[in-house]
């Protein structure tokens, strides 16, 4: 055998094997770190406050109800690359999103979507831990908090107003200060529900835009009506400061 014939099969033997696994360990193209899946949009506006540096939003954000939105093969390329799957637990896709994130080895982090400010800076501090952002999570709740109390400041004219209270709203209705008289739920606005309402004159309704049920009390009891929203998406919301930001206006311009 000739010389260069032996050097060309010890080639093969050796050095393609530790090319392979060059190749196949080491990709050219890095992985996203830090890259988050959120089954909402509200999912993900808390994964962003957490210091995620890629969030993709499964559900559409023009839907009304994200929570209606079941998972669509076409979703499945938003999974690639994903460090972790973070999801309220009451989604029509839990099922398949757990699985989808079981078969790829994702993270599958469930939170508690409860808008008030202090559980949001909760589930914020939360993922920043599983994400080791820390420091960006805390510039994030400065400048969260301090927003918040430039916000209460201008509705503060309005604390203590008596309202109806759809019962998905009332984290706002209790961090903007109102009077909440009567609580609503989907499912239970029945004609004596709605008598007993208007029965407390309440000087304002505040319900959800997401899942309207009480307008009926508003018109009836004659009084100012107001939807508010949990789910960023409505013109152009984004963060969970843009959640505080568009229900505290709905607030200001009902009572202007």
């Amino acid at each position: 055998m000739r010389k260069w014939d032996r050097v060309v099969m010890r080639f093969d033997k050796v050095l393609w094997p530790f090319l392979f696994c060059v190749i196949l360990f080491c990709p050219t193209t890095p992985v996203a770190k830090e890259m988050v899946v959120a089954s909402t949009s509200l999912a993900g506006a808390i994964a962003k406050a957490a210091g995620a540096k890629e969030v993709r939003v499964i559900t559409p954000g023009e839907m009304r109800h994200p929570p209606e939105y079941d998972l669509r093969p076409s979703d499945l390329l938003k999974f690639e690359g994903a460090d972790i799957v973070v999801y309220g637990g009451y989604e029509r896709m839990v099922q398949k999103l757990l699985e989808t994130s079981k078969n790829r080895n994702i993270l599958a982090i469930q939170i508690d979507t409860e808008t008030s400010p202090e559980n949001l800076m909760n589930q914020v501090r939360k993922i920043s831990k599983i994400l080791g952002t820390e420091k960006e999570r805390q510039v994030w709740e400065k400048n969260f908090v301090e927003r918040l109390k430039l916000l209460q400041k201008k509705i503060s004219p309005y604390s203590g107003r008596k309202a109806v209270v759809h019962r998905f709203a009332q984290p706002f209705a209790q961090w903007a200060g109102l009077s909440i008289v009567q609580m609503i739920s989907p499912g239970e606005l029945t004609p004596k529900v709605v008598a007993e309402a208007i029965a407390k004159k309440p000087e304002l309704v505040v319900d959800i835009l997401h899942f309207p049920i009480a307008k009926v009390i508003a018109e009836n009891a004659k009084c100012r009506y107001i939807q508010v929203i949990n789910f960023p998406g409505v013109e152009n919301t984004k963060s969970l400061e843009d959640i505080f930001e568009y229900n505290s206006t709905q607030l200001i311009n009902v009572f202007r």
